[in-house]
């Protein structure tokens, strides 16, 4: 079992942070979204909320807390004031506008890891990679100024096409372990660094959906991060299932 990486601890013991604020549990800086065509969708808010395996199982989708934002430089929007009279459109909705259009678009890149494999108490496989989502651009047209979070947007218009550098799985704990934690990883995207480049580096496929089992066990995600010169975690959030 690989040791945890230092990005991984960090961002549970913010949640956790999080979670036992003393004014009540707050919202994670990352809401993970799964929208299903035959269920109502699903959004994990709070850090560690319980989910069921067919919840969790559509492709996810993510918005980030504009707090979370405020740390960064975003060159193409200007975030504050964003409920500025200026930035409104005539029903109410935000239209962020653009600070610099010849500077680059900021990109962003989620990781999905099942920390608990096989057992929580046994986590021998762990962490076992659940997905990589690169390439995913901040939403920043018709914002509702009563929403803190903005949407981030994948490559493509229709996700469940295919557009993943790792297919996200979806959870499946084995039948007689407790709970595993799934945790969700959003990093700025350095603006060299490409879905191709990623694949090269990690030694994956570049066919999202053809990543064996072999390379998704006992995932490193330390080397992972020091690879593709990843920085800081700008957001998370986990669940339960």
């Amino acid at each position: 079992m690989p040791k945890q990486a230092v990005s991984i601890t960090k961002t549970l013991a913010a949640l956790a942070d999080l979670s036992n604020d003393t004014t009540g549990p707050r919202s994670a800086p990352l809401k993970i979204h799964f929208h299903s065509s035959t269920t109502s969708p699903t959004i994990v808010t709070h850090p560690g909320a319980r989910l069921p395996k067919e919840a969790a199982a559509p492709n996810p989708l993510y918005s980030v807390s504009t707090s979370a934002l405020s740390h960064l430089t975003i060159p193409n929007a200007d975030l504050s004031p964003w409920t500025s009279a200026d930035s409104h459109s005539s029903d109410g909705r935000i239209n962020l506008p653009l600070s610099d259009p010849d500077q680059l678009v900021p990109k962003y890149l989620v990781v999905t890891l099942d920390l608990d494999a096989p057992f929580p108490s046994f986590p021998i496989l762990g962490p076992i990679l659940h997905g990589i989502q690169a390439d995913l651009t901040l939403a920043t047209e018709n914002l509702d100024p009563d929403d803190e979070f903005i949407p981030l947007e994948p490559a493509e218009e229709d996700w469940s096409t295919g557009s993943a550098v790792v297919d996200y799985m979806g959870p499946a704990p084995p039948g007689p372990s407790a709970p595993h934690r799934y945790v969700f990883m959003l990093w700025e995207q350095p603006g060299e660094l490409t879905t191709a480049r990623i694949c090269e580096e990690m030694g994956l496929p570049e066919d999202g959906d053809d990543v064996s089992m072999f390379s998704r066990v006992r995932w490193d995600q330390e080397g992972f991060e020091r690879k593709l010169g990843l920085e800081r975690v700008v957001a998370g959030n986990y669940f339960v299932c």
